[in-house]
């Protein structure tokens, strides 16, 4: 199940991590893997929402593919359908309709049965909506929700950097004030020690003369 979900993600949303992953296996069915193709459409309608007509073509194009797949041996809805749209030239529609079902009613077609797969039709329909639905979902927990807690962390992260930079910042300042203070005191004694030897040697030296001087 997780294998398949990151499927439909990938028709949904391409990213650099999806396009790693391998295309979707054929021959899912019309259910399990209706949504697939219509997030491959979403993905479409997102990247060229200017070629509208095209987009819409790539939707109708899902839908026609759904049917097909789930079309029910002989005749029925999808076919009878399909011929009420290629009778487009029967500009009367009551007409068409006659046309096309009096046209299938000869292979065994009759109303009931016309009724009850239209109605299935409707069922593979709303059951491809809520797989449709699912994976959108699960496309914006995975692509949104789950990006933007991410990025709310990270945010959290930098505010907290930031204070312990700041933090840090005024711990060195108190530092480069100490060495400062510290740099200065030890100068002056450093001063203070060389005048005061300087003074001592000169009075040892002084007195040694004297010494000589005045004792023989």
């Amino acid at each position: 199940m997780a294998r398949l979900g990151k499927r439909l993600l990938s028709a949904f949303i391409e990213t650099t991590e999806d396009k790693k992953e391998e295309s979707p296996d054929k021959g899912m069915g019309a259910l399990s893997g209706g949504a697939a193709g219509a997030m491959s459409a979403a993905g479409s309608a997102g990247a060229g929402a200017a070629g509208g007509n095209a987009v819409d073509q790539r939707f109708a194009d899902y839908f026609d593919k759904l049917f097909g797949e789930a079309n029910i041996p002989g005749p029925d809805y999808y076919e009878f359908s399909k011929m009420v749209r290629a009778m487009q030239l029967i500009s009367d529609e009551q007409s068409r309709y006659h046309a096309a079902f009096a046209g299938l009613q000869v292979q065994g077609l009759d109303k009931q049965k016309l009724l009850s797969t239209a109605a299935e039709y409707l069922r593979v329909l709303t059951a491809d909506a809520n797989q449709f639905q699912t994976t959108v979902e699960a496309a914006l927990q995975e692509k949104v929700k789950s990006r933007m807690a991410e990025a709310e962390e990270k945010g959290r992260r930098i505010q907290a950097l930031s204070q312990e930079i700041l933090k840090l910042q005024e711990e060195i300042g108190a530092m480069q004030r100490e060495i400062g203070e510290n740099k200065d005191k030890l100068t002056a004694s450093s001063t203070a020690y060389v005048a005061e030897s300087s003074r001592r040697k000169q009075e040892i030296e002084a007195d040694i003369q004297k010494i000589n001087h005045y004792i023989h």
